[in-house]
């Protein structure tokens, strides 16, 4: 039993870390040249379809950093810091559909801690630019 508790407990942990992501990468979305503004990803008992509306738009995100006057270095950052949400978000959502499986949570963990290094690079970036 202790070792189920463990996983619910590591799961939701690895939730409230991929929310938060998800808020980070939409704060620095807003702070682009041109600001990108995805909806929140919050679950909205009046709208059923809100959180579906905040994945797709995460999603366009990928086609429409393309278009923003940032280094190409950024872009590849923003592209593989949506790729690494999205693929702890569907191991997250597989596990709570099929169980706690340790290599789903232990990967979804691995995505969150690149999802952090994309994040790390960009701020970084932004850092240099500001200095110069």
């Amino acid at each position: 039993m202790a070792d189920h508790d463990n996983h619910r407990e590591r799961l939701l942990t690895l939730m409230e870390a991929l929310v938060g992501a998800f808020a980070y990468i939409q704060a620095l979305l807003k702070d682009l040249p041109v600001p990108v503004i995805i909806p929140a990803f919050t679950p909205d008992d009046d709208d059923e379809e809100a959180p579906s509306r905040a994945l797709l738009s995460l999603d366009r995100v990928r086609q429409i950093i393309q278009d923003e006057p940032i280094s190409e270095r950024d872009k590849r950052a923003f592209e593989h810091a949506v790729l690494d949400w999205f693929t702890a978000y569907e191991l997250l959502v597989i596990t709570g559909m099929a169980g706690p499986a340790p290599w789903r949570l232990d990967a979804a963990d691995f995505a969150m801690n690149r999802i952090v290094t994309w994040i790390e690079m960009i701020e970084d970036d932004e850092q240099d630019e500001n200095e110069s």
